[in-house]
């Protein structure tokens, strides 16, 4: 009998980002990228990581960390993990130079371990590991194909069947096809796009509709596309200069992403076409195209400053052109609108994806799912990389390609799917499936999710505090209870009525009972029923007893 093995989702099914899988057999274990999430409320949190924990206490059985491209839902979290994990990281060269500056600013070292297509890592362990060519959004994405005991797992990455890409990396789907003919047990297919019918649209298509774009217009261009997108980066640099306008830089990840696709190679920018912050103030609007971060409406980020007039260096003017070469990621259509409308609301005009082919997936749409699954022809399938609903309609684009209906395999994150010898089996509560808060200061650092849950109630509610004075002697109130509401609804002008309520309240209390706690207590209840009687109103209460 093979060993089984066990395919364990900690993050990236169920929501679009925070992909990390662990792959487990025999006691060994090898993971599969380790990402984040980017948050669309903004409680101080700028970035969400998978709980890691499990992973942590199991160190010593992970020998590799398996990357599949440099996206920050796919790297984003490594650092967090290899700072527990030691284990060698092999990864596309662009992944890799992603990875190192995050891993210095956190001071965390790593093995890391460059791969080209074609070739095999991990030869002789449960998980012999082939990297295979795909197309995607960034340079050097790519597959997996993963030889173990219970037979070949395909693992996509995030992909998309592009016949004419920029930078010639085709989804090598020759490479798919022969995998299938010698026999896929499982197959794990990237669902982001699930949701949609037909064919994703060729980036090729994309730099004619930019350059049509800035053509005629009369001021500044400004142009959001996510930083890591270098093919995007140089469509945008090309329509710029055949319009007639240099290239200004905006944002810290545009800019040190431009300087290491210029330095791999991935870029080609004329000589003096980027202009410093000094010489794009100086000008007209007619020769400037602005590339800048935000498109998915980051509260900090370089497009929602402009948005709110904070940029220091540059400013939004009215009838300047701003352009979201990008797609709005589910879940952040309001933070994306909230920019929008800012950017409008200062006299831009605004043009996105729905306007005109300013933007294409690096995502398979249906057509292209369908077509893994048939040239794979997998004994099992695993929709991977979506929520709840692609992974749903992606399963179902693999039943109508012939993957029998028991053996489509819905998961969420904390479920494995086990492969064993009598067929395969989804357990339930596998591991943790928990949400680590983060923000940027000095890398990444957590915010506990107690005081993630203490902001969302103080942004929805407001806070109510009231702090009485209480004589150490008689027990009595020494001096009147005082009010103070910040953000709470209902207050307004009411602040004497509701300390009349406080001091019934104290009264109620014999004298002998009146100690802090006791009062804190009765403090919250008092105010807390004021506010349901009168408003319907629930702020937080923060009660405060003194004693002199």
């Amino acid at each position: 009998m093979a060993r089984p093995v066990r395919i364990a989702a900690l993050g990236g099914l169920g929501e679009i980002g925070m992909n990390c899988l662990a792959l487990e057999c025999d006691g060994r274990m090898a993971v599969v990228d380790c990402g984040l999430l980017f948050p669309s409320e903004n409680l101080g949190v700028e970035a969400v990581s998978p709980d890691l924990s499990w992973l942590a206490l199991r160190r010593a059985q992970v020998g590799a960390v398996l990357v599949t491209h440099g996206h920050e839902d796919h790297i984003g979290a490594l650092p967090l993990l290899l700072r527990s994990v030691q284990a060698p990281v092999y990864g596309p060269r662009l992944a890799l130079a992603l990875l190192r500056p995050r891993l210095e600013e956190m001071g965390v070292r790593a093995d890391l371990r460059e791969v080209r297509p074609g070739d095999v890592v991990l030869d002789g362990s449960p998980f012999a590991a082939e990297f295979v060519a795909v197309a995607h959004s960034i340079p050097d994405a790519c597959g997996l194909a993963v030889s173990t005991p219970q037979g070949m797992l395909v693992h996509t990455g995030d992909f998309k069947v592009d016949e004419n890409p920029l930078g010639g990396r085709r989804t090598d789907l020759a490479r798919f096809e022969a995998l299938g003919r010698a026999g896929v047990r499982l197959l794990l297919s990237d669902s982001t796009n699930a949701d949609r019918p037909g064919h994703s649209l060729s980036e090729s298509e994309v730099g004619p509709a930019l350059r049509r774009a800035m053509e005629g217009a009369p001021g500044r261009v400004w142009v959001a596309c996510f930083a890591s997108h270098l093919q995007r980066v140089q469509q945008v640099a090309d329509a710029a200069r055949a319009c007639g306008r240099r290239l200004a830089l905006v944002g810290r990840s545009m800019e040190e992403n431009v300087r290491l696709g210029v330095e791999l190679g991935h870029l080609a920018l004329a000589p003096g076409q980027i202009a410093s912050a000094e010489e794009a103030r100086h000008l007209s609007p007619r020769e400037l195209c602005v590339l800048v971060t935000g498109t998915q409406g980051e509260p900090r980020s370089a497009l929602a400053r402009l948005s709110r007039s904070e940029l220091t260096d540059l400013s939004l003017l009215r009838g300047d052109r701003v352009v979201l070469s990008s797609r709005f990621i589910p879940g952040n259509e309001v933070a994306i609108g909230r920019v929008l409308d800012g950017l409008v609301r200062l006299g831009a005009e605004v043009l996105w994806e729905e306007f005109r082919a300013l933007h294409a997936s690096g995502h398979a749409q249906e057509e292209e799912q369908r077509l893994l699954v048939r040239l794979s022809r997998p004994d099992h399938f695993l929709p991977i990389h979506g929520a709840l609903r692609h992974l749903v309609r992606h399963a179902g684009h693999a039943a109508a390609e012939g993957v029998p209906e028991a053996r489509c395999h819905v998961l969420v994150d904390g479920e494995a799917l086990e492969l064993a010898d009598a067929g395969a089996t989804r357990i339930g509560g596998a591991v943790p499936a928990g949400r680590v808060h983060l923000a940027r200061d000095a890398g990444l650092s957590q915010v506990p999710g107690s005081v993630v849950r203490e902001r969302r109630v103080l942004a929805e509610r407001g806070v109510v505090l009231v702090v009485v004075v209480l004589d150490r002697a008689t027990r009595e109130l020494a001096t009147p209870p005082q009010i103070r509401g910040r953000g709470a609804t209902g207050l307004e002008g009411r602040e004497a009525e509701l300390a009349g309520e406080v001091r019934r309240s104290v009264a109620a209390l014999p004298p002998g009972e009146r100690d802090p706690r006791r009062v804190e207590e009765a403090l919250s209840l008092a105010v807390r029923r004021w506010f349901r009687r009168e408003s319907g109103r629930r702020p937080a209460v923060e009660p405060v007893v003194l004693e002199v």
